[in-house]
């Protein structure tokens, strides 16, 4: 390395990365240090290393904060482009964080002054894109950390960025969902970030979302809510930091904190309260919450009584009772708006139902947090008859059915609960009832996971609901239900729509049954966006008489049957999904039934890539069907098909095959290199219509009347 870097001396190498290096520098004329950072000569980075040089002095030119690293020159000498920047003397909060060296006290002040900085930044357009521990430098002033935000390589400065939309700039790690799905990045991205570090701090560095490889990371984070957080790691910080840090991890960035400094004070407010409030993994309420008065019930541990029936008498409004590890055989009856929290590792306070409900809630804003309930035969764990209380990381246990949820306009919220069902259903939603579920895990029912209720309504967000023996999912006559993120695995079936009922899924995975991923049953509505749908004896989809389903960009992959099938005048819209290696027909369009696919592909099918039966008909626009075992297309008799800028291709049989009475029209389309032949028509079969260049390349086939495969010269409409 040179000397100088123009007016720059170089005193010695920092550190080495894959696009350049880092030097200390000094300032001969104000005589003070700079860090140089350089591009490495003959990186196979080049102009990327430069664009990011570029694009950090840019978005650093914007910014002057004491939690900001200040970039103080970018220039080239004699062909090397360098950044100086200021030098920090101290340590990565990479390193601090799994050093063991720092208290979480002190972590948690650098993480707030990191949103303190980077809330200076989205102020002014910038959004870093790349928030991670080893982009925040930390020194001391005095006694107190300081922390400097740095590394401003891949930030996205105004509402157009430096990078084309839908490419990921950054670590995987540290992604927000929406990004990763879109690859356009926001302020609320760069706040999941944060809520990942605190989430680090929290635990002593351990991620929030883990995997084996880089793919099952992005599908944990996609997907599925954060690993829990265990009580040992609250021992030394005020358990409402998990609050924090859930909110901060939402997956809906309307659900985080508004801005970064929002955040900071949130950590900031969190940390006055004097040591952890719980020993349990429950977060303790917000004070606002309560009143100031607990109860502290249970042997030992100076418990004021024995019984949470009598601390319920002896609360008022907003009392939070504090339960110690134990089992309390009572079947008890919440009427006020109190806070009842589980101290101890989870399991370790029960409360076992003796006559009927172990909780019967009658009350319109109970919180209830980590207890466990156990029901007895014949009577649910927990039932709700009014009110709107909240469960959080409860545990609800049955030989029947776990939970009931009743009363018109009731709408309980389940966070990070467990119903794990000995019995027919683990969850009831009955008539008129509103609920929330989000997290936790459905599980062990020999009937139904979810049961919503005719005229109920569900919403979920990144639960799991299965292994069980029943469907997973049943919404009933005029129920509706809202997925996001879920994971479906029943043995007999995903998701079931009853007459006149809606669903709506989202990113959910439905997998692995003996029946259907989805069953629409008669003039249900059901509409799935980027679900994964496999692994099921029947059909990834079957969509009965006058249902309405609409798929959009959902892969239906390895089912043992149909891909989908939409039977008797049901109804069926398709964009963007990927039908793939299902044993039986991709699409089958059955009698009455219609179709409209656009830009899907059928591929790969150990039998037909699409079938249109007799009466049925479909419209196929810039589909691909290549690969199939069968043939790619095949219209029966009465059957009425439109392809319109199709490909049908390698193929191990033939491209289209259209059977006597049929009716087809090929537009623009492609037909080449399939096994058998492009086009085959049975003997008494007309020919396709053909418009607008079609190219078949394999040539017309045509059975004759002794039987055999004669070619033939194909017909051209207007």
């Amino acid at each position: 390395m040179r000397d100088r870097l123009g007016k720059f001396e170089v005193v010695r190498l920092l550190g080495r990365g894959a696009m350049g290096e880092v030097y200390l520098g000094r300032d001969p004329k104000l005589g003070r240090e700079v860090a140089l950072k350089v591009i490495t000569a003959g990186s196979v980075f080049g102009d990327e290393a430069q664009a990011r040089f570029e694009r950090e002095a840019r978005a650093a030119a914007l910014l002057n904060h004491p939690h900001v690293v200040t970039v103080y020159e970018f220039g080239e000498d004699e062909g090397l482009h360098y950044l100086a920047m200021e030098y920090v003397h101290g340590e990565e909060l990479e390193t601090l964080l799994h050093s063991g060296k720092v208290s979480k006290a002190e972590l948690l002040e650098i993480l707030a002054q990191v949103c303190d900085g980077l809330a200076y930044a989205h102020e002014h357009g910038v959004i870093h894109r790349d928030i991670k521990p080893a982009n925040v430098l930390v020194n001391r002033h005095g006694k107190r950390p300081r922390a400097k935000l740095m590394d401003f390589g891949v930030a996205q400065m105004g509402p157009s960025g430096l990078t084309q939309a839908g490419t990921w700039m950054g670590t995987v790690s540290y992604m927000a969902p929406e990004y990763l799905d879109t690859g356009k990045a926001t302020t609320s991205s760069d706040i999941f970030a944060l809520g990942v570090i605190l989430y680090e701090i929290l635990t002593g560095g351990r991620k929030p979302f883990t995997g084996e490889t880089t793919t099952l990371v992005l599908n944990r984070i996609l997907l599925h809510p954060p690993d829990p957080i265990s009580s040992s790691d609250l021992k030394e910080v005020p358990s409402q930091l998990l609050m924090v840090a859930e909110q901060a991890l939402a997956k809906r960035p309307e659900d985080r904190f508004p801005d970064a400094e929002a955040l900071g004070q949130a950590i900031r407010e969190a940390m006055k309260v004097p040591g952890p409030t719980s020993v349990g993994t429950p977060p303790a309420p917000p004070a606002r919450e309560i009143t100031g008065q607990r109860i502290r019930v249970g042997k030992g541990g100076n418990g004021h009584c024995l019984s949470l029936k009598v601390a319920l008498r002896q609360a008022g409004p907003g009392t939070e009772i504090l339960l110690l590890p134990g089992t309390y055989r009572e079947s008890v009856v919440v009427d006020k708006d109190v806070v009842i929290t589980a101290l101890g590792e989870p399991g370790e306070v029960v409360i076992e139902g003796v006559a009927g409900p172990a909780l019967l809630i009658q009350t319109r804003a109970a919180q209830i947090r980590g207890l466990t309930l156990q029901g007895i035969a014949d009577s649910p764990a927990l039932r709700v008859s009014s009110g709107a209380p909240t469960f959080e990381g409860c545990t609800v246990k049955a030989g029947t059915t776990c939970a009931e949820i009743q009363g018109t306009g009731t709408a309980p919220v389940f966070r990070n609960c467990a119903f794990l069902a000995g019995g027919p259903v683990a969850l009831r939603v009955e008539a008129g009832t509103l609920v929330r579920i989000e997290g936790g895990g459905i599980l062990g029912f020999q009937v139904t996971g979810v049961d919503v209720g005719a005229g109920a309504s569900v919403s979920m967000q990144g639960v799991m609901v299965g292994p069980g023996d029943g469907v997973g999912l049943k919404v009933r006559t005029r129920g509706q239900a809202t997925l996001d993120g879920c994971t479906i695995s029943a043995d007999a079936g995903s998701v079931e729509v009853e007459a006149d009922a809606r669903v709506q899924l989202s990113h959910c995975r439905l997998m692995d049954s003996h029946y259907a991923g989805l069953l629409a049953l008669e003039h249900s509505q059901s509409v799935l966006e980027s679900c994964d749908i496999g692994a099921h004896a029947c059909a990834g989809v079957h969509v009965l008489a006058g249902a309405n389903v609409v798929l959009r960009q959902c892969r239906l992959a390895g089912n043992a049957g149909f891909g989908a099938s939409i039977m008797d005048r049901g109804l069926a819209t398709m964009e963007g999904c990927l039908v793939q290696a299902n044993g039986g027909t991709g699409l089958l369009i059955h009698h009455g039934a219609t179709v409209q696919a656009r830009n899907c592909t059928f591929s790969e099918g150990r039998s037909l890539g699409v079938d249109c039966s007799d009466g049925g008909q479909g419209v196929l626009d810039g589909c691909e069907i290549s690969g199939n075992a069968g043939a790619g297309v095949q219209v029966e008799a009465g059957g009425s098909l439109l392809l319109v800028r199709c490909t049908l291709k390698e193929g191990l049989d033939t491209g289209l095959l259209l059977l006597e009475d049929s009716q087809v029209t090929l537009e623009e389309c492609v037909v080449h290199r399939n096994a058998r032949g492009g086009i085959l028509l049975a003997k008494e079969a007309a020919d396709p219509v053909m418009r607008g260049g079609n190219r078949i390349d394999d040539g017309f086939l045509r059975v004759d009347g002794g039987g055999n495969l004669v070619r033939v010269a194909p017909v051209q409409k207007s």
